[in-house]
Formats: C-alpha cells, structure tokens, sequence
C-alpha cells in the first residue's frame, strides 16, 4: 500500500512537468458561409490552386506550378509584400474539395524569447494544414474553409503574444472570414 501511494504521490508531482514538457496544443479553426449561388459556379471560382489572388482580398497574387495535381506548389504574395509557399495535398473534383499546406512563411520581424530572437512569420501559426469543400445546400451553396495547425511559437517557454494560441486562432478567423465573405460577394454579383 505504501508503494502505491509514494507512486500516486510521485505522480502528482510530475504531472505539472509533464503537461508543461508537452509544448503548444494543435488548434483547430473552421469557417463556413452559404452563398445564393450554385455549386458548380462556386467551384469554378475556388478550385484553381492558383486562384486565391481572384477572392481572397489579402492575397495581391499568386504565383503557382503544377495545375491542381497533388504536389502542386504556390507563392502567395500578401499586400504587406511578405510571401507565403503552399503545397497542394489532395484535390478531388468530384466532391469539390481540396487540401493544401503551407511550407514556409517569409518574416514580418522578430521577438525576443528568452533572451534569444525568433522569426514572426506572416501567419503567426506552424505545421498548418488547411480544407476548403464546396458543397450545394439546397438551392444556397455552402463553403467550409477548415484548418489545423499550431502556433507560432511551439516551444516550451512562455510564448509571446505575437506568437500565442489567440493571435494564431484570430489571424485564420480573419483570414478565413475575409476571403469567404469576398467570395460570396463575388459569386453573388
């Protein structure tokens, strides 16, 4: 019994170390919008990996290889001039979906962590994988845009502002939100 409760006791103990050691949680963000138009139309207007720049209002263009085929790469450059570098995963036309991630980020500048400087990238996240399915709903079409990913900072310190869970969340909301309500405008016309 004694060696039972000096486990119990030990474990309480090392709990508070465990979590901490466990770094950033993977965050989730999803986004829809219902659009007065038809699938179809709606498709056409998002599939084309090297579209973005036509519906999303922060993308100033896009610059991309390899059609829709899985492996299919583009640089996206945003109005601040920064640069952010996709990868095609999955694209599937028949039930009008695809998957992207990103690659890399250029810097929009740095924080001290620590005492040691890190990269703020254009996106304050990491390890971020995104889904956008188009899909009829009645006589409305129905986007979701869906990503996972982490924040920016996935070390074991505490992470700063510029780099947390919330900046990471609220940057793809608004992201997410602007281009979704774009798109509905434009489809909508």
């Amino acid at each position: 019994m004694k060696a039972v409760l000096n486990v119990l006791v030990t474990g309480l103990f090392l709990l508070p170390a465990l979590v901490f050691a466990h770094g950033a949680s993977r965050l989730q963000v999803e986004e829809t919008v219902l659009i007065n138009a038809d699938a179809e139309t709606v498709w056409n207007m998002v599939k084309d990996f090297d579209s973005l720049h036509k519906w999303h209002p922060a993308i100033i263009s896009t610059k991309a290889e390899g059609g829709n085929e899985p492996g299919a790469t583009r640089v996206l450059t945003l109005k601040n001039d920064s640069t952010i570098t996709e990868t095609l995963k999955k694209f599937d036309e028949e039930s009008m979906s695809f998957m992207y991630q990103i690659d890399e980020m250029s810097s929009v500048g740095q924080v001290d962590i620590e005492g040691e400087m890190h990269d703020i990238p254009a996106v304050p996240v990491s390890k971020y994988k995104a889904w956008l399915t188009v899909e009829a709903e009645g006589d409305q079409t129905k986007v979701t845009w869906l990503a996972k990913f982490f924040r920016g900072y996935t070390g074991n310190h505490h992470e700063p502002k510029e780099l947390n869970d919330e900046t990471a969340t609220n940057a793809i909301k608004g992201i997410f939100r602007s281009g979704l309500d774009t798109l509905k405008g434009k489809a909508e016309k």
